[in-house]
């Protein structure tokens, strides 16, 4: 059953894409995907591809199993040949959720997850965009995200660009084998001073826990020596 890799080129081939991501973020539970998957797949669905196709920037592929023509993993990858934080970004909210605690809890999420990026990734680079890289549980262990990962650390070392990713613990062996080494750590653990028992249920279900995000790093040339390669 060999895997394939290709772009993805149509909405119908990424509504595929974003039922495996859902499936994918379910197991093991990954608590910012609560914060992104918004009401429905088909919303998140119409909501990413807007998003991609308005970016010329961005790249998703997917991995399929060529016996079966099921996707086995999909990533997105965005190429910034310049600095995207020269201009400054506005913060990004959770505006597919209804107003209410879920969208408080998830806003804070998004804040936290993203205030490293202007002055980490302002310059340069290749970012697997919000850490969407995940394979498919029925396909693990196969190789998907090794390719998913090849075509972005080829596209940068023949752009001569650094590359971003944000991940999990579980994602994180994957990059390290890529070429990728972390530089900073933190956690999402969002907070109220007085939480109801709404808040604290979604708490439980979401973030039951701080959670724990690497930033990790890849070098020009993916040639990280130890001692003598500084990230700065």
């Amino acid at each position: 059953m060999p895997l394939q890799l290709a772009e993805v080129s149509n909405e119908a081939e990424f509504a595929d894409v974003v039922a495996v991501e859902h499936e994918a973020f379910s197991n093991p539970p990954n608590s910012f995907w609560f914060a992104l998957r918004g009401p429905s797949i088909a919303e998140c669905t119409a909501r990413q591809w807007a998003e991609h196709t308005t970016d010329p920037k961005s790249h998703w592929l997917k991995v399929t199993d060529s016996d079966t023509q099921q996707i086995a993993g999909a990533a997105q990858w965005v190429i910034h040949e310049t600095d995207p934080f020269a201009t400054p970004v506005p913060a990004a909210t959770a505006d597919w959720w209804p107003e209410g605690e879920l969208k408080d809890m998830s806003n804070q999420m998004m804040t936290e997850f993203f205030s490293h990026r202007p002055h980490r990734m302002n310059r340069p680079h290749l970012r697997n965009m919000i850490g969407y890289c995940f394979v498919s549980q029925h396909h693990r262990r196969r190789g998907a995200g090794r390719l998913l990962m090849q075509w972005g650390c080829k596209l940068a070392d023949e752009m001569g660009l650094e590359a971003f990713v944000e991940a999990t613990e579980d994602g994180r062996p994957l990059y390290e084998s890529s070429g990728f080494v972390v530089v900073e750590r933190f956690y999402l653990d969002p907070k109220v001073e007085e939480p109801t028992e709404e808040w604290t249920r979604l708490k439980k279900e979401i973030v039951p826990q701080p959670y724990l995000v690497y930033l990790m790093w890849r070098p020009k040339g993916g040639k990280f020596v130890e001692g003598q390669t500084v990230y700065s």
